[in-house]
């Protein structure tokens, strides 16, 4: 029995990258990612996609509300990052250096983390 997210969108089905939720949904009113590196955060989460797959270290971080969390990802393609449920995205630029970029959680609840062009899930963020 999984906690209830505090966004609107429904997940049904985390373990692949087939989740159902909206995507036709626009990002103009998204928060940008700050340029914050690893040093100035709470929570860091390493991300690598290579040739389509995500590797990282764990499906859910936990972080609590007012955390700085940062993401250091390396990718062979342009992407987007975008946390689900407050709303933030992060433009990844592909290359063998880290994109990093982050923001302060302000809300508690469980946010799901995706590539956004590729629809391509990450991990969660789980917030106390």
């Amino acid at each position: 029995d999984r906690p209830s997210h505090s966004s609107h969108e429904s997940y049904e089905n985390k373990e692949t990258s087939d989740h159902d939720h909206d995507h036709d949904h626009e990002h103009g009113s998204s928060n940008a990612m700050e340029a914050l590196f690893p040093e100035q955060a709470d929570v860091v989460i390493e991300v690598e996609y290579l040739e389509g797959e995500v590797i990282t270290s764990e499906s859910r971080v936990s972080a609590s509300e007012g955390d700085v969390v940062v993401f250091s990802i390396v990718s062979d393609v342009d992407e987007l990052i975008h946390v689900h449920g407050v709303d933030y995205l992060g433009e990844v630029s592909s290359g063998s250096s880290p994109s990093y970029f982050g923001f302060k959680i302000e809300a508690s609840g469980i946010f799901e983390v995706e590539f956004e062009d590729s629809r391509t899930f990450i991990t969660e963020l789980l917030v106390k």
